[in-house]
């Protein structure tokens, strides 16, 4: 009996996780280089935007000018017109999406005498958690030249790894790492100054992957070139041997995956209360509207909100083209005065426990009820409509379930364990 009881709090751990908050979309850490410890000062400083470095951490500066290998961390809030944007030394533009962005070389045309040799950035990234064997992923990110680039050029990629392509010796990080083939990259001359190129793919994981890292890795036979001529003002002649562009907004998201809004909840109508809608992943690539369908923010895995009155909110994700919609409801109550008006959930009972055909909830007046299996699918829901509810579960399978209440007047919520039988 006890060893019974021992495995039903090990089924019901494993999957009550999840239920406490909304799902994790894009498996990429700051995204959109928006988290950072600081703003860059000079050249070399993408160590600042958490979780990204070069591929090699001992790489060191070429000369006063060009960096060897390390990409640039560039933010608006920047003073150095070498790190600041949207006006910079070598370009005129905003990041995609928030106050910050990466810059890399991508090439440099080795027939200059000036730099007669490699100098590739190699942009490295840590995913949130080791992908899934088998489970196939939508990768993305965007890209955009400088005007102070003298080649447009094709092949700029993302390759996904368990971190092995990570150097230790010097030089080598800025040599063409054309050994690796990264699993998405762009085939045609990425040439545009005035918008952001989408480089999007899908791949099936190994189960292995939980490195990222953006560059070109192909070699000059490889790589296809146009030669560009952008007025003088952005940059001397040294700069303009060198193709540079600028990263925004990368994501790996499993292609299974759906918009995930939250869970409905409810807010007093008091200065100090305010709700959290969706989640904490930062970029996401999706939009945010409100229930009359008014586009209110997108790009962004959730955000705060404050309503003054009830209301809904619609995330619409997309994923490699696949569309799929979520709403969160936001009740707001007027501050209670004395005494709740409303029921506390702490004394919900059910029973019989195991249940065959029917439960018996006491405690829930106008409670939902939403029962979840093991694994975490929700297959049932209920409302309880009095005090004394029944509820038919003659349908489930035999097995463990969590009952998940709320109260969607004060958006108070607990959870019971059911056996079937």
């Amino acid at each position: 009996m006890m060893a019974r009881i021992l495995k039903y709090i090990v089924l019901i751990c494993a999957f009550i996780l999840p239920l406490k908050g909304s799902a994790q979309i894009n498996f990429v850490r700051n995204g959109s280089f928006e988290d950072t410890i600081q703003c860059p000062a000079t050249l070399d400083q993408i160590k600042f935007a958490n979780y990204w470095s070069g591929i090699d951490s001992n790489a060191s500066i070429y000369d006063s000018v060009i960096s060897l290998c390390i990409p640039d961390l560039i933010h608006t809030h920047a003073s150095d017109p070498n790190v600041s944007g949207p006006l910079n030394y070598r370009f005129h533009r905003s990041p995609r999406t928030g106050n910050a962005m990466a810059q890399m070389i991508m090439y440099n045309n080795e027939s200059d005498s000036t730099f007669s040799t490699y100098l590739r950035d190699y942009l490295q990234g840590r995913l949130t958690q080791t992908l899934v064997s088998g489970k196939q992923y939508c990768l993305t990110f965007y890209t955009t030249i400088e005007q102070a680039s003298s080649f447009a050029i094709n092949h700029i990629g993302m390759y996904i790894d368990d971190g092995t392509i990570d150097t230790v010796t010097k030089l080598n990080c800025g040599l063409v790492h054309s050994t690796y083939t990264p699993q998405v990259y762009d085939t045609t001359i990425s040439n545009d100054t005035l918008h952001w190129t989408k480089i999007q793919g899908t791949f099936t994981a190994t189960g292995t992957e939980k490195f990222i890292t953006i560059g070109n890795f192909f070699d000059v036979h490889h790589t296809d070139t146009v030669q560009v001529h952008y007025p003088s003002i952005y940059g001397s002649a040294g700069f303009r041997i060198f193709s540079w562009y600028l990263i925004d907004d990368v994501s790996i998201i499993a292609m299974d995956a759906v918009a995930d809004a939250g869970h409905d909840t409810t807010i007093t109508l008091a200065a100090t209360d305010s709700a959290w809608v969706g989640n904490h992943d930062g970029y996401v690539p999706c939009k945010w509207y409100n229930s009359s369908g008014v586009l209110i923010d997108s790009n962004i895995g959730g955000f705060k909100i404050k309503p003054t009155v009830t209301t809904s909110y619609v995330m619409e994700l997309e994923v490699c083209g696949q569309r799929s919609v979520d709403t969160i409801k936001v009740t707001v109550v007027p501050v209670s005065v004395g005494s709740s008006p409303f029921p506390s959930l702490r004394g919900v009972t059910c029973h019989p426990n195991p249940a065959s055909s029917e439960v018996t909830v006491e405690g829930a007046k106008g409670c939902e009820v939403l029962f979840y299996d093991v694994i975490g699918r929700r297959v049932l829901k209920s409302v309880c409509e009095e005090h004394r509810a029944l509820i038919d579960v003659s349908g489930l399978a035999n097995g463990i379930y969590l009952m998940q209440f709320t109260n969607p007047a004060t958006g108070e919520r607990t959870t019971q364990k059911l056996i079937k039988e």
